[in-house]
This record gives C-alpha cells, structure tokens and sequence, in this order.
C-alpha cells in the first residue's frame, strides 16, 4: 500500500510543481497587472486634479471679468450723470483687461480640452470633475 502512494505521489509530484509554478507566474503577473494600474491611477489623479485646478482658475477668472462689467457700468452711469460725452477713452483700460481675461479663459478651457483628449474623456465626464477650491490646490 504505501508503495502505492509514492508511485501515486511520484506522478503527481510534477504536475504539482508545474501547477505551483503556473500559480506563481499568474500571481506575478497580478501584481504587476495592479501595479501598474496604480500608476496609471496615479497619472490619472493627478491630470483630473489639474482639470478641477484649471475650472477653478477659470470661475476666478470669470469673477473678475463681472467684476469689470460691473465698474464699466458704473463708469457709464457716472459719465451720463454728470452729462459727460461718453467716449471709448473713457473705457480703454476696463476693456482691454476683460480681452486679456477674455484671452486667459480660452487658454485654460484649451488646455482642459488637451487633457481630456490625451485621457480621451467625454465633454459630460469633464463636467463631472469638481472644480478645485484653493484650500484643496494647496495639497
């Protein structure tokens, strides 16, 4: 009987040995299946990140512009008030700073659009991406 069970264990020996070595080759292959998963993760997080840095420079953007149109109002309202000529001297500076938001605004949006093309993101998952406050660029 037990001369049976070492043959039986002489057969299966190899098979064993080729099942763990199977395992093993399997297992590597998980773990850098996973690794490098979490660095794709990682460079994903990362631009995502810079998506929700770059739609919150552009609501700060988009703040200061109303802000422009705000004091060109006024300017105007003053101007008419005091029945002044309104000319567009009187608004050169105030205007030319809404272009160069005007300017920036497009800049950043292209540059949200490069990302999502290079991480091949549909206009709606961008939308998704919250906006970074400044407490969370800090990080």
């Amino acid at each position: 009987m037990e001369d049976r069970w070492k043959k039986l264990w002489e057969n299966l020996k190899p098979q064993i040995s080729d099942l763990a070595q199977k395992a093993g080759e399997v297992a590597k292959k998980a773990g850098d299946t996973i690794s490098d998963m979490a660095k794709t993760l990682g460079k994903e997080s990362a631009k995502l990140a810079k998506i929700g840095k770059l739609k919150a420079e552009i609501v700060s953007l988009e703040l200061n512009r109303n802000d422009i149109f705000r004091k060109l109002g006024e300017r105007l309202y003053d101007l008419h008030k005091k029945g002044e000529e309104i000319k567009n001297d009187k608004f050169e500076d105030l205007l030319k700073e809404v272009e160069k938001i005007e300017s920036t605004i497009i800049e950043k949006q292209k540059e949200i659009k490069k990302i999502a093309e290079e991480e091949k993101l549909e206009p709606e998952d961008v939308e998704k991406i919250p906006t970074l406050k400044d407490e969370e660029k800090k990080d």
